[in-house]
């Protein structure tokens, strides 16, 4: 069965607008990345990850940061911007948008979510190298997360998204 896609004001806004909840951190600002939140993002094997999320639906995974993360999604989502340069923001608003635009599809949110990290992972790296810069596995996952984190809390505030992705809120309400 084939949902009609819901009515998303702001899955079809810039990603500067889609986190206009974060008070003072935007994508597109100019502020200094900040060195303490970028020292404490862990190291992370990326391929090791890919192999738990293997079989997993996206979408579950949004769930689960929906549920888990919760009232403190602005919170975590504020930090992960603050712990990147002003370049690579610039490349993660692009990426941002374009997965928002991604959002629209059903079935964007029922694939395998080691694929969606493999292809954000790999988008990154490679609209960052265009910039002449170069990134780890550390900023490569963290903006994995600063996409799912932004779905997440989208789903948080849209009744419509939560529905047309399959995505409950908790487990008796969508």
């Amino acid at each position: 069965m084939n949902k009609s896609i819901p009515k998303l004001s702001a899955c079809a806004k810039p990603a500067s607008q889609n986190l206009h909840t974060l008070p003072a951190v935007s994508l597109s600002q100019q502020i200094k990345m900040n060195p303490e939140i970028r020292a404490q993002i862990r190291e992370v094997d990326l391929n090791q990850l890919q192999e738990q999320f293997k079989g997993a639906e996206y979408r579950k995974l949004v769930q689960q940061h929906l549920r888990k993360v919760g009232p403190l999604l602005e919170l975590a989502l504020s930090a992960a911007v603050e712990a990147l340069t002003v370049e690579e923001r610039k490349v993660a608003e692009g990426l941002l948008d374009e997965y928002n635009h991604r959002g629209y599809q059903q079935d964007f949110w029922r694939r395998d979510c080691a694929n969606i990290l493999k292809d954000i992972c790999n988008e990154f790296e490679q609209a960052i190298s265009h910039a002449g810069l170069t990134t780890d596995e550390r900023i490569k996952f963290n903006i994995f997360q600063i996409i799912t984190m932004n779905f997440a809390l989208q789903a948080r505030d849209q009744k419509g998204l939560r529905e047309f992705a399959g995505i409950r809120k908790n487990w008796l309400f969508r």
